[in-house]
């Protein structure tokens, strides 16, 4: 079975729909196209592990199999990595019993401190001044615990989807080597679009420093390159009477343009359902509230899935979603 295509969804800015998306893209890709798929909640803040199920029952399977925290303090010191017992099988509960197949959960632990996880910034940096062999050695290995975590289980998934804290720390590059490609989620508006050149101006430097550190090192430390530019899915699209508003349609035109149309031309809107499903713990299309029902009606987010398979396509064909 080939390997599971790994995608990271990032963004610097909170409330942006970075959360949202992964879940429910992930949920449509089990659900509506019968997709086996692994979501890797990396943010400390645990928002997607919530969604997937109730504190009362995270916190239960963290006391009996572990969580991300288990597998970084076994990679920090050098045991061997077991992560297939911290993936939390379809823990997405539906009605009646029923849970969502096909859709498994490495979570995340919301009382880590952020030094536990480089998740302040906190890592070695990158050694510029009479660079050693240890040093670069150790500035590499930082980087590669969620690629080696993750090639225990990659035969396993289709997908793999990485929810990322909002920044660029240690955590976060470690799930820019471990993916093929990472997704933008941004509110089309001045304030969350601000810093989107200056996160792929970073994201740039990280992969020159990469470079360097393994030229140095005479070697590949286990690394591929790092993740690229797949795509840039637009959230909380606000409409009038006459469509979308012009000063979104401008921003989400500057974007399309500025990165070869990589923009989603399908996006979500502000949509209270949205809200309402999450504190159900299940996608929008689940939920019987009113208020979920009509954004399940809009169909955004299998609209989204099915261009997010056409971009990043597996090896069986796509079949037709079920809400197509």
């Amino acid at each position: 079975m080939p390997k599971a295509k790994i995608i990271s969804v990032i963004n610097y800015k909170g409330g942006v729909g970075k959360t949202t998306t992964t879940y429910h893209i992930g949920c449509s890709l089990a659900q509506h196209y019968h997709k086996k798929v692994l979501l890797v909640d990396i943010d400390p803040q645990n928002n997607l592990t919530f969604l997937c199920a109730k504190d009362q029952r995270w916190d239960a399977f963290k006391k009996e199999r572990g969580t991300l925290a288990t597998l970084y303090r076994q990679y920090a010191t050098q045991n061997s990595l077991n992560t297939r017992r911290v993936i939390w099988e379809n823990p997405i509960e539906l009605d009646n019993g029923k849970r969502i197949t096909n859709l498994d959960l490495i979570p995340c632990d919301v009382e880590l401190l952020g030094d536990e996880l480089g998740l302040d910034g906190s890592s070695a940096p990158f050694p510029r001044q009479q660079p050693s062999a240890w040093a670069m050695a150790a500035y590499m290995r930082e980087r590669r615990f969620l690629t080696e975590a993750l090639r225990q289980v990659e035969n396993d998934y289709d997908y793999i989807l990485i929810d990322c804290p909002p920044n660029l720390y240690l955590m976060t590059q470690n799930a820019l080597f471990a993916s093929h490609s990472y997704l933008v989620t941004t509110v089309p508006d001045y304030l969350s679009t601000l810093g989107f050149d200056i996160l792929q101006g970073r994201i740039k430097d990280i992969s020159k420093r990469s470079d360097a550190a393994q030229t140095f090192l005479g070697k590949s430390y286990g690394l591929t390159s790092i993740a690229e530019l797949g795509g840039v899915v637009f959230v909380k699209v606000r409409h009038s009477a006459h469509g979308v508003l012009p000063s979104f349609k401008q921003k989400m035109d500057d974007i399309g343009k500025k990165n070869s149309g990589l923009q989603f031309s399908s996006y979500t809107t502000e949509l209270i359902g949205y809200n309402l499903a999450a504190e159900q713990h299940r996608p929008v299309w689940e939920c019987n509230t009113p208020a979920a029902q009509a954004a399940a009606d809009r169909q955004e987010y299998p609209n989204i899935t099915r261009i997010f398979l056409e971009r990043f396509h597996f090896h069986a064909q796509v079949k037709k979603a079920h809400h197509a």
